[in-house]
């Protein structure tokens, strides 16, 4: 995210989204790549990527929980839904940064006092099957994100809006919430308070519009299969072998496909990593985000192959339960999150490729001219530096709890996906605890779905996840441990924290919101409720046969732009 959790290490991470045009294109000659046996199915696929301009393979590096534009949160979803439905507005790149731009509505305005959007949806607008588009589908979509019998992941990030917090809670009818179709036309949104960041939010799947007659038919059904969804978007999805492979076709029915160039869009499901690198060698896709050396020297080494630097807002981070009997203890969670190794796991496991984290926003998000990052500095550092006996530390909070346990006898559970890359986290980590602490880490790797489930039943002690912001400002980060955010359970509230939130969010002055920002980000600090580990920036490989392929984070355009020569 993400989403939404976007569980998946930042090395991993695909992204369709920002300009390759200043990319080096590498000649250097591959020998190895050159003298490899290819099998029918690699030439038949480097075939049809050079001489079909109109087919685009690439990947996902895990089968989707779901296709429910509502419901879902994950990266892997993200990459189909955002694909197959049409946003009201969308981020597109300007130059170095990111625009808003009219996508399903024609025009918008906001009201004086900046609580109010209303939205002017093209005429003629249309669902895959032919069904007009309607302002009243971008209602239903929106208050079904709210609904709490959705059980949306990411439905926090509608909290802006007029009795939010009411509806999402059940204790007030969705038809109160600031959401409204004055007719098919015109969609209104009304807010309970200015919120500047709020049209970077409405790009995103919370907002996407929804069949109401589709959702209601299909039941529990919706979004599991290809056949069980009815996008509006640039694309439509008609295949899906789970685990396998998903299929995005051009769909006719788009208000502008006569700007979309792509005919049909494969996306293999490769959840190992080495699996995804041969296959961006053997040009079975045409595209892969990568810092590790072994790969980044074999690609930079390659034929017609272009690069373009990417920075990414996400954060690899560890969870600790705070509802689970030893990490509930302040001194606990503390001894744990300060004795992680981060200059050493980025060293030993990324081969310095990325930037150890002692924060949790990222240094890619700004707000508006403020860069975050130097303006917050790293607050983790002082608590390291405060706290020089982290196994003392650790004695300390298991004395407190009672029950006469040493650190050697602790044997803790940390779950993580089962993504073969992170066997080498995992086995970091493990050694890492019990050099410094002297406990035992015991890893439980699980398919995504099953690790999602886990966490957000509270059913685990330690989870190792990851997270992509959503929208560019620091709330896109600190607005997921708000009490009423559903996106990661890590068992820890604060009205406090909720408090600084809010405050925030209505701030118009961006140094005094930075500042507000600063003091939530220390709280998560000072209260350890997420151990940050790695943050960063990767390189985008892409055949130099591709125009206009994006790497901006933030940008919402997806395939519709991309091209091939």
């Amino acid at each position: 995210m993400k989403r939404f959790t976007k569980v998946l290490p930042l090395v991993f991470a695909l992204v369709f989204t920002a300009c390759g045009n200043n990319a080096d294109k590498k000649t250097e000659e591959n020998k190895e790549a050159s003298t490899e046996t290819k099998t029918t199915e690699q030439a038949s696929t480097e075939t049809a990527t050079s001489g079909d301009k109109t087919v685009y393979n690439s990947f996902i590096a895990a089968d989707p929980n779901s296709i429910d534009a509502q419901r879902g949160s994950d990266t892997y979803g993200n990459t189909v839904v955002n694909n197959i439905y049409e946003p009201l507005l969308r981020l597109v790149e300007d130059g170095d940064g990111l625009k808003v731009e009219e996508a399903a509505a024609e025009s918008w305005e906001l009201s004086e006092d900046g609580k109010t959007y209303t939205f002017h949806i093209r005429p003629n607008m249309k669902w895959e099957d032919g069904e007009p588009l309607t302002a009243k589908d971008f209602e239903y979509g929106i208050k079904r994100t709210v609904d709490p019998k959705s059980g949306s992941e990411s439905a926090f990030l509608l909290a802006d809006i007029e009795n939010f917090i009411e509806c999402n809670k059940g204790k007030k009818p969705l038809d109160e919430l600031g959401v409204k179709a004055t007719d098919d036309m015109t969609l209104e949104i009304k807010l309970s308070h200015p919120a500047t960041y709020f049209t970077s939010i409405i790009p995103f799947r919370v907002c996407f519009p929804q069949r109401q007659d589709v959702v209601e038919a299909k039941g529990d059904a919706f979004g599991s299969e290809a056949d069980t969804v009815v996008g509006c978007g640039p694309f439509k999805l008609t295949e899906w072998t789970h685990n396998s492979q998903l299929v995005l076709e051009k769909n006719p029915e788009y208000w502008d496909a006569d700007k979309v160039s792509l005919e049909k869009v494969n996306l293999k499901v490769l959840t190992d990593i080495n699996a995804r690198m041969n296959a961006f060698q053997a040009k079975e896709i045409m595209s892969i985000i990568t810092n590790l050396p072994e790969w980044t020297q074999t690609f930079d080494k390659m034929e017609g192959i272009a690069t373009a630097d990417v920075a990414l807002p996400s954060m690899d981070y560890m969870v600790p339960n705070h509802k689970d009997e030893l990490f509930k203890n302040a001194k606990v969670r503390k001894a744990f999150n300060l004795a992680l190794d981060r200059e050493g796991l980025n060293d030993v496991v990324l081969s310095g490729q990325s930037t150890p984290a002692y924060y949790w926003v990222p240094g890619a998000i700004t707000l508006n001219t403020i860069n975050f990052r130097e303006f917050a500095g790293e607050p983790l550092k002082k608590a390291i530096e405060e706290n020089s006996d982290v196994k003392a530390l650790l004695q300390e909070g298991l004395d407190e709890i009672g029950k006469g346990q040493k650190p050697e006898d602790l044997e803790i559970s940390l779950i993580m996906t089962n993504d073969t890359f992170l066997k080498a986290y995992g086995e970091y980590l493990q050694e890492n605890l019990q050099q410094k602490l002297g406990v035992k880490v015991n890893l439980e790797t699980l398919e995504w779905p099953v690790l999602s489930s886990r966490v957000q039943k509270g059913d685990y002690q330690l989870a190792f996840l990851a997270w992509f912001a959503d929208y560019n400002n620091p709330s896109a980060m600190l607005s997921l441990f708000k009490s009423d955010a559903a996106a990661v359970n890590s068992g820890w509230t604060s009205a406090d924290y909720d408090k600084l939130i809010d405050e925030a969010a209505i701030e118009t002055d961006d140094q005094k919101a930075a500042e507000i920002y600063k003091n939530a980000e220390q709280m998560l600090v000072d209260e350890d409720v997420i151990y940050p580990l790695i943050t960063g920036k990767s390189t985008l490989y892409y055949q130099d046969n591709i125009e206009n392929i994006k790497v901006n984070q933030f940008s919402t355009a997806g395939y519709k732009y991309i091209k091939i020569k």
